[in-house]
């Protein structure tokens, strides 16, 4: 399966420069008016600012190694520093801001309870904006620090230090974009990227296998459920219409660089770094998808693919902003939920009281954006675009508090790594339904 999925992204990678000329549009014509400018010359009333702000953790605030075993070790070195690239949107009435972090996920018990650290963040973040009109999204880098409170980390100075650092860039990024304000339009448009990622949980006569661990005499069923070959941009242009933001969401696990001792952003800094380059003062936010049960197609292959990976991303994304369409609408709207879950303690054991889950969803004109915590399966994410109201959808994972994987009633059934027990699994069946209509729900709340 491997070899095939390689093959795939083979014929699919493409030089960023020739997709553009493919399409007739090089980098002059993007100076003179860019792509997909609206034709309206009526001010918009949207209004955008950007900063960044590096988060590198020192080398003693380390890797994950096993989550089964605890185990953690410090890095070795830094391959490529580790950012937290912030977004600020105002349309007059309300304000919203959007940090996207390349960290594996934040877990509240690792940061000193998470209401604290989110009120912790507006102390630099300028007025009009408040601890429940900021989200935190993760790109899920499995070679940043283990800050999910899987091992014993969290409990050293080395992480609370470095926890304080964080708090505090992060906040001065979300100050820094809030003064940097600028008159915007939104654009939005989707491309494919056959091959991006694969199923992990392949079915097999002896039960679920990752792809790396079927062998010979496996008698194969295949991938247990869908992968998720679409790319959604979003993005907003400035008066001379360039980009001065580019929201990417696109689902695959950030695991090219799993347990190589160096801190890496993997695929997705690689692609927020050419697109960066392209885009001269833009800023690439990468939101990742619903990936609990979805996997690169380039896993372990190293900091080079890590880059073939964030190329075939970034080629994607160059070609859904050359067919991106204007977006409507004025309303700039956050609403949250606490859903209730189905709690299991790290043996597998249901727990009276459930585990509170906090879910988001951003209405951006008639587009929406859908933050929810740990990672949920892919069908969970389908669900929720195929019922939103909204023409383009965004529905990223690893938002907010990391609560462990969310899997499909069917996984339950299956068994499986990802339905645990462990720290990493601690919601029970029945959860899909309770967070895909919980999200249903505060969509059909922003669209009145």
């Amino acid at each position: 399966m491997g070899n095939a999925v390689q093959k795939i992204g083979d014929v699919m990678r493409l030089n960023r420069r020739q997709l553009l000329e493919q399409v007739g549009l090089a980098g002059a014509a993007l100076a003179t008016g860019g792509f997909a400018a609206s034709a309206e010359s009526e001010p918009s009333g949207w209004r955008a600012g950007t900063a960044m702000e590096e988060i590198t953790p020192p080398l003693d605030v380390g890797i994950l190694m096993s989550a089964g075993r605890r185990l953690w070790a410090p890095f070795l070195g830094v391959r490529m520093p580790l950012y937290a690239r912030a977004l600020v949107i105002d349309n007059g009435h309300a304000r919203v801001g959007l940090v996207a972090l390349d960290l594996l996920g934040l877990a509240g018990e690792a940061v000193g309870g998470w209401e604290a650290f989110k009120q912790r963040l507006v102390v630099h973040a300028a007025e009009r904006l408040s601890h429940d009109s900021i989200v935190l999204a993760c790109s899920h880098t499995h070679s940043g620090p283990e800050s999910l409170a899987l091992t014993d980390l969290y409990k050293t100075k080395a992480f609370h230090e470095w926890v304080d650092v964080l708090c505090d860039h992060c906040s001065a990024a979300l100050g820094r974009a809030s003064r940097a304000l600028v008159p915007v339009r939104l654009v939005g448009g989707t491309a494919p990227a056959q091959g991006w990622g694969v199923n992990r949980r392949i079915k097999t006569g002896r039960g679920i296998v990752y792809p790396g661990g079927v062998r010979p005499d496996d008698k194969v069923i295949g991938p247990e459920g869908p992968t998720d070959e679409q790319v959604r941009v979003l993005a907003m242009l400035d008066a001379a219409g360039k980009p001065a933001a580019i929201i990417v969401n696109a689902t695959a696990h950030a695991i090219c660089e799993m347990c190589i001792k160096q801190v890496s952003p993997d695929y997705p800094g690689e692609m927020s770094k050419l697109l960066e380059a392209s885009h001269p003062g833009s800023r690439a936010l990468f939101l990742q998808g619903a990936a609990g049960n979805i996997s690169s197609s380039e896993v372990s292959t190293g900091a080079e693919g890590s880059r073939r990976q964030g190329r075939r991303l970034a080629d994607a994304v160059e070609q859904a902003l050359l067919q991106a369409q204007p977006i409507g609408g004025k309303s700039l709207r956050l609403q949250w939920a606490a859903v209730d879950l189905p709690a299991r303690s790290p043996t597998g054991q249901p727990l009276p009281q459930p585990l509170k889950a906090p879910v988001g969803a951003l209405r951006l004109g008639n587009a929406a954006l859908v933050f929810l915590p740990g990672e949920p399966f892919l069908e969970i994410a389908m669900g929720i675009r195929q019922a939103s109201p909204f023409g383009l959808t965004m529905v990223a994972g690893y938002c907010e508090d990391y609560i462990g994987y969310i899997p499909t009633d069917r996984a339950f059934r299956n068994g499986g790594y990802e339905t645990g027990p462990g720290r990493w699994s601690r919601v029970g069946a029945g959860s899909e339904r309770l967070m895909r209509q919980a999200a249903i729900t505060l969509l059909q709340g922003i669209n009145k």
